[in-house]
């Protein structure tokens, strides 16, 4: 049986992710629906058909896209957040933090995504919509974990993960569709500062601050 080395292998792995990082690009330059195979083929500096070899077509091409940004963004939240040792207040508020930081540095990708994009096609749209019901359900288990040792005013865990979703999603669209010069990171602090009180939250408003200011200063470093 035939069996791709290990080197051939790599080389297809690379042109895959050359397909995808280039797609990125001329989607946020272009948008969604201006772009064809053809832009990013020639923005790649590849074949049409070389193209057609990874993806089926542009709107393939979209969802694996979009699972990549969703991992990028989970990653980083990982790398944010310990439950074992932080506080929830620190957590979400690093949570919140890391979240609009990564969709500050991904504005352009972001608007195809969150809104030239919806309703795009149904593999897409379920790909969303199981994204968010995973961040959800991720929000959940862990509002359940804290309140185990913590005095807190949660009384239905996925109502609070929703509405939590909810303020974010929006802070976040509004940012995107706004013609303003204004960081989305800015809105950290409030938006930190909103959850934590709708929660029945105790906090210190120092505290937040200095727990979103910590947050970008480790991003940027590890940028």
């Amino acid at each position: 049986m035939y069996r791709t080395s290990k080197e051939t292998q790599e080389r297809k792995d690379a042109k895959r992710q050359l397909i995808l990082d280039t797609a990125a690009k001329v989607f946020a330059e272009r948008g969604y629906h201006h772009t064809s195979v053809k832009d990013i083929a020639g923005e790649a500096g590849i074949s049409v058909g070389s193209f057609y070899f990874y993806f089926k077509g542009k709107e393939e091409l979209f969802v694996e896209l979009y699972d990549s940004i969703v991992l990028a963004f989970q990653q980083t939240t990982d790398m944010v957040l310990d439950i074992h040792n932080f506080s929830l207040p620190k957590n979400m508020t690093r949570v919140i933090t890391a979240n609009l930081w990564m969709y500050q540095n991904r504005r352009d990708i972001a608007r195809v995504m969150l809104i030239e994009a919806v309703g795009l096609n149904p593999a897409f749209e379920k790909k969303r919509a199981e994204s968010i019901q995973d961040s959800c359900r991720s929000m959940e288990e862990w509002f359940k974990r804290f309140k185990i040792n913590n005095p807190v005013r949660i009384p239905n865990e996925r109502v609070a993960a929703l509405a939590f979703e909810s303020t974010f999603h929006y802070l976040v669209v509004d940012w995107l569709q706004s013609d303003e010069e204004r960081k989305l990171t800015d809105s950290a602090y409030a938006l930190s500062i909103y959850n934590l009180q709708a929660l029945g939250i105790q906090f210190q408003e120092h505290e937040i601050q200095r727990y979103v200011e910590e947050t970008l200063s480790m991003l940027e470093e590890q940028k």
